[in-house]
């Protein structure tokens, strides 16, 4: 009788937690899935390579952790958006473009959003730790252009 309460007390809490009347504490050992914060990225021009171009970012602040980036193209020529840590004494804003490439340095690359039409979207999820980084288009000249924003993960 000891055996059968013990397998019918079981079964039933098993059952509850599958319907999520009892809650599981995290100390339980099971893992809890976190959310990612979603940041808004908009990139544009008017005049493709003839003008200045912008990137903007809402918010510019995340959580460690995961991170999904929302772009979108409102501009007239193809853009992409580079995730890209900084290293220490490093300005977003002050990057160095190479003069042959017209780009810069993608070797701290942690993720990207490449190849985005004119008018569309296109997301990533990304597992950022803690830092500073930037938000680029690398496509040619891009950068140069404006199409660059800081970002910063606590």
């Amino acid at each position: 009788m000891r055996k059968l309460l013990g397998t019918t007390l079981g079964v039933a809490v098993v059952a509850l937690l599958a319907v999520g009347l009892v809650p599981v504490a995290a100390s339980a050992g099971v893992a809890r899935a976190t959310a990612a914060t979603t940041v808004v990225v908009t990139v544009g021009d008017t005049t493709g390579l003839a003008g200045p171009m912008t990137m903007t970012v809402a918010p510019d602040t995340a959580p460690a952790g995961k991170v999904t980036f929302k772009v979108t193209n409102n501009g007239t020529i193809l853009h992409e958006m580079v995730v890209l840590k900084l290293k220490a004494g490093t300005t977003y804003d002050q990057l160095k473009v190479d003069g042959k490439t017209n780009k810069v340095s993608e070797s701290t690359t942690v993720g990207e959003v490449g190849n985005v039409p004119k008018g569309k979207t296109k997301s990533v999820t990304l597992k950022l730790k803690k830092g500073n980084y930037v938000l680029v288009c690398n496509i040619a000249k891009h950068y140069m252009l404006g199409m660059r924003a800081g970002f910063t993960v606590n």
